[in-house]
């Protein structure tokens, strides 16, 4: 009898602790479809948080994609003509070859007659004789454009079997882009005292040795107020090739004839707000 209540105790016992593990099973497997279904969702919330702030980054590439367009585009219409608006041709007589801009994809009054002024003062010189024997090339750059101006300068080395050294040349052509005219400083600035001193304390344009500049300045201060005014007066004249002037973004360059030992010519630098335009 005895044994018979401790053989059903026993067999109790087991299945009330086969049911105990049981419960903790399903717990411990609710538990891990509650941490399955968590990390899901929070999977998919943080899938959703990178997929939009992808995007919000893509928008923003987009923008700035935009804006840079917008500002290429700002930038292409602050002015009608560039440096890139010209091409180069070349002039050649004898053994001189001159090379000079020219507009290129236009075909208007306004375009060619600015065509036609460059032409003429780039060619003038050689066009007339004054260098008839000589041999050497002349080449241009443009150191200022815009839709008011282009200045062109000009520089080249010519020699001659019958002199004995060789020739600097340098002139300047100023154009209107606005009427087609050729500008000269007198078109440009007010002549008077006051120019005459900021061009005396001008830069000295050079590559030269200080020592140089040094003999310019003191070539430039013995030079007499009223010849200089007298001579800038006929700036510009192709046929008065004693001075002409090119521009720059924030100068005047005056370019004037000497003796050969000084160089051929000098240019002297003046700051645009030293001088009183007209």
């Amino acid at each position: 009898m005895y044994l018979k209540i401790i053989f059903v105790g026993i067999v109790s016992l087991i299945w009330l602790s086969a049911c105990s593990n049981g419960e903790r099973n399903v717990v411990s497997d609710l538990n891990t479809d509650n941490d399955a279904v968590e990390n899901q969702e929070t999977n998919t919330e943080n899938d959703a948080v990178e997929n939009k702030e992808k995007e919000t980054n893509d928008n923003n590439g987009v923008g700035e994609n935009q804006e840079t367009a917008t500002n290429d585009k700002n930038d292409e219409s602050k002015g009608l003509y560039k440096e890139n608006s010209f091409t180069s041709k070349q002039y050649t007589k004898g053994n001189i070859k001159v090379s000079y801009p020219q507009l290129a994809n236009e075909d208007s009054d306004k375009a060619n007659k600015i065509n036609s002024v460059i032409t003429k003062a780039a060619s003038y010189y050689f066009e007339n004789d004054y260098y008839e024997g000589y041999t050497g090339e002349i080449k241009y750059y443009i150191p200022f454009v815009n839709d008011e101006f282009v200045s062109i300068a000009y520089e080249g080395l010519l020699t001659s079997p019958s002199n004995s050294y060789p020739i600097n040349l340098s002139y300047s052509t100023l154009v209107n882009m606005q009427t087609g005219e050729k500008v000269s400083l007198s078109d440009l600035v007010n002549l008077d005292d006051s120019f005459v001193q900021a061009f005396k304390q001008g830069g000295i344009v050079t590559d030269q040795s200080s020592e140089y500049k040094q003999e310019i300045k003191k070539y430039i201060a013995s030079l007499d107020n009223q010849d200089l005014l007298k001579k800038f007066l006929e700036a510009d004249k192709m046929n008065s090739p004693e001075v002409f002037v090119y521009v720059t973004e924030d100068s005047i360059v005056v370019t004037i004839a000497v003796v050969h030992a000084l160089g051929d010519f000098i240019s002297v630098q003046i700051s645009k707000d030293n001088v009183s335009f007209q």
